[in-house]
């Protein structure tokens, strides 16, 4: 079924995804890391702009586990279940007291920017961490914002 108003013809997502892999813990692994969440967002139907925030949001943990955690690679997982998306990266660090609410620092810091700007990035971003490693799980809607747009069923 596909659905036509105001904003132009929205269809659900083509269809559930469920992939993983891992990245060696170096910088050169963020572009395909990155690459890896487009592809497996793209199959799932996900809206570009949508699709945009959330990669960025990946890009941002994929460099957490890069500069913070210890062993030798990270976990990419993306899980797209009808119209919400789950990514979530992991490591082997040793862990770290995740703030309750990230704060976006002063402009002229260097660092500490990561989560808050993941926060701002998608609907949802949840971090456990243990001395075993931490995971950073990042949900976002890939349903069309279309607030307010009259919506007419077409078969």
């Amino acid at each position: 079924m596909t659905f036509v108003g105001r904003y132009g013809t929205v269809r659900p997502p083509a269809m559930n995804v469920r992939t993983s892999t891992r990245f060696r813990r170096e910088r050169a692994a963020v572009p395909s890391a990155r690459a890896y969440v487009r592809h497996a967002l793209r199959s799932a139907g996900a809206p570009a702009d949508t699709l945009d925030r959330l990669v960025l949001a990946v890009a941002e943990a994929c460099n957490n586990a890069i500069l913070h955690a210890g062993g030798d690679v990270f976990t990419v997982s993306v899980v797209v279940e009808g119209s919400r998306a789950m990514v979530a990266v992991a490591d082997d660090g040793s862990g770290f007291e995740p703030p309750l609410r990230p704060a976006m620092p002063a402009p002229e810091a260097t660092g500490n920017r990561g989560l808050a700007l993941m926060e701002a990035l998608v609907d949802q971003v949840d971090v456990s961490s243990t001395r075993r490693g931490t995971t950073v799980v990042l949900v976002q809607s890939l349903a069309p914002d279309v607030r307010g747009a009259p919506v007419v069923a077409e078969r």
